[in-house]
């Protein structure tokens, strides 16, 4: 199986990398040609007109020029809003690249200027030298451009585009320098020093750039660049270029003549060029998609011929690993949850029985090896688990034993503590030993939590009910910053004397909690009331409060505990609740308090009440 797929896998990576890339490319190309190309060309035609019309109504102000640069400016705002149409469309944004999109900012920037630009023609307030400079602005944004979209392909159609595109830039400068001419020469003056420079300017980088572009064109594509070149138009042209360089007297209408003419004879050879380079580029598009269809058909063929082969060796294959897999998902569904579950339990597991050996399910060596492999496997896993919960129940014994060792010495030393505040008559000495009881029941209610881990119970029993508040007293007892809490008044409700201890050390370690995480200056409230299915109990700080996600996490830990983790120490009251409410069939919730912190509800079920409160003194 691994000969043909590898086949497979050479012979599509091949036609990946010679086809798709190439064709993805010219796609691209070609629809941000249609989407900015095309309509920035147009726009740029008629801005260079614009141009021309604008610098003599700068120099005239007449009535005349100004209706002319109208009708002018509306071809070119048709110009814009179709460029802007275009340019909006999913497909040509898609195909931008981050390179690609900051020249199209810049293009749209230039377009937007446009209308700054008229309102300073309207009020005077730009020279023609300035003019020239600001109507350039969009012509060399689309310049750069369309440099950027063609930047990086090597395919000789795009090489020859951006000579085109050198070209087109070149008539730019020719428009510049001819509206230029046109607005000093329209006057009858001569030029400026600023205007001679400028215009002088104009020509080099035209010349410049038209050499460029003519340099990298084929011999087809240069020609009508070339016949441009010998014409009468532009031969006048330059004539009058020459004249008006060294400052030889040059009327506007001969200079708007040869300006026309040179024009109209650049702007055909460079649709002539474009015709004939689209013309070019189709077969290379056909070509390019010739290729891809061929790739994928004998991609098809190559998967085709792959699935037969691997069909007919896979088939038996199949089979044994099947057989397989129903028995590693026995292991893994049934038996070794089965064994962990009776590992909980505390029950002897033997391993032999648990764990037999897989036999191989078929002659494959491959698939017998894997087999043996397996059973290694499920034998080691079962035996790992075997080994894990016998560590974890001699953990947890030794913890009770030293809990319980504690807890016994504790008891003792309470008793002794209680004695002594009996004899004790000094008020100093006597705060000091209700300090120091104050400590040790705290110290006994850690032990207990120890206990309560290890999978034990405290041991210290009630032989009566309990009213709750007293109860909710006692807990508050066993709570270091305990005048901070406060219980209000509540309903003479008694819970049985069996589970008082442990509902005590339950809500200790809930108002212990309210008081850490609260500022020290706030109260935590108790509060109670009688429900529909038994009492519920509030519990309510003001601190910072929890997020809904880690509120969620904790609240599902309290409804079903995790086994105990000894690495994991965070929030280990939390952990001691989640146990206790578990074994007294009580229902712990933390919800988000309206005034920002924390309330935790335990709901005592109306089993665990007393019919009636009797009151019996709660040791704290």
């Amino acid at each position: 199986m691994i000969i043909p797929l590898v086949s497979l896998v050479g012979l599509w990576g091949f036609a990946a990398v010679i086809t798709t890339g190439e064709s993805l490319d010219l796609l691209k190309v070609e629809r941000l040609y249609d989407g900015l190309g095309r309509p920035g060309d147009t726009l740029v035609l008629a801005l260079q007109r614009e141009h021309l019309l604008s610098a003599e109504y700068a120099a005239t102000g007449t009535r005349q020029a100004f209706d002319t640069l109208v009708e002018q400016r509306l071809v070119t705002d048709r110009a814009r809003k179709d460029l802007r149409r275009q340019a909006a469309t999913p497909d040509v944004q898609d195909a931008l690249t981050p390179a690609m999109a900051g020249r199209f900012s810049d293009v749209m920037a230039a377009v937007d200027e446009l209308d700054d630009l008229r309102n300073d023609i309207d009020t005077k307030a730009v020279g023609l030298t300035a003019l020239g400079e600001r109507f350039g602005l969009l012509p060399t944004a689309m310049q750069a451009l369309d440099h950027t979209i063609t930047l990086n392909n090597d395919v000789p159609l795009y090489q020859q585009s951006r000579s085109l595109g050198l070209l087109s830039f070149a008539k730019d400068f020719l428009a510049r320098e001819s509206a230029l001419g046109a607005g000093v020469l329209i006057n009858e003056r001569p030029f400026t020093v600023e205007e001679s420079r400028a215009f002088i300017r104009y020509s080099g980088t035209r010349d410049f750039l038209f050499l460029q572009g003519m340099k990298e064109l084929d011999p087809e594509l240069r020609k009508p660049f070339e016949d441009m070149l010998v014409s009468d138009a532009y031969r006048s042209y330059i004539r009058l270029e020459t004249r008006i360089v060294s400052a030889a007297p040059v009327s506007h209408a001969a200079w708007r003549r040869a300006v026309d003419a040179t024009e109209k004879a650049f702007r055909d050879a460079l649709l002539s060029s474009e015709q004939r380079l689209s013309v070019r580029a189709e077969p290379v598009a056909v070509s390019t998609f010739v290729r891809t269809g061929v790739a994928g058909l004998l991609g098809l063929v190559a998967v085709v011929l792959t699935l037969f082969v691997s069909v007919r060796l896979g088939r038996a294959l199949t089979r044994e690993l099947a057989t397989l897999r129903g028995a590693a998902r026995q292991l893994a569904e049934v038996r070794l949850p089965r064994v962990v579950e009776r590992l909980r339990r505390g029950e002897k597991v033997d391993v032999a029985a648990e764990a037999p050996a897989l036999e191989p399910p078929g002659t494959t060596g491959e698939v017998a090896d894997l087999a043996h492999a397996f059973s290694a496997v499920q034998h080691t896993a079962i035996d790992a688990a075997v080994d894990q919960a016998r560590l974890r129940e001699s953990v947890g014994l030794a913890l009770r034993n030293l809990a319980r060792r504690s807890q016994g010495l504790l008891q003792r030393q309470l008793k002794l503590l209680d004695g002594m505040q009996r004899r004790t008559e000094d008020p100093g000495t006597l705060e000091e030993l209700f300090r120091l009881d104050h400590l040790t029941t705290r110290m006994r209610r850690h032990a207990e939590g120890l206990i309560v881990l290890s999978g034990g119970t405290p041991g210290r029993t009630y032989r009566q009910a309990v009213a709750v508040a007293e109860m909710l007293q006692g807990a508050v007892a066993e709570v270091e910053d305990y005048p901070r809490v406060r219980i209000y008044p509540m309903p003479e409700v008694a819970v049985q004397g069996a589970s008082v201890a442990d509902y005590i050390h339950l809500f200790a370690e809930l108002i212990e909690n309210a008081t850490t995480y609260s500022p020290p200056q706030t109260e935590v409230s108790v509060r109670g009331e009688t429900v529909a299915k038994g009492f519920a109990v509030e519990i309510e700080d003001r601190g910072l409060g929890l997020g809904p996600a880690e509120l969620e996490k904790i609240n599902s830990r309290l409804a079903s505990p995790p086994e105990f983790d000894l690495a994991d120490t965070d929030r280990l009251g939390l952990v001691v609740v989640g146990r206790l409410a578990t074994r007294l069939g009580v229902r712990v919730e933390l919800r988000q308090s309206p005034f920002g912190g924390t309330t935790a509800i335990v709901l005592i079920p109306s089993s665990a009440l007393a019919p009636e409160p009797v009151l019996e003194g709660v040791r704290a």
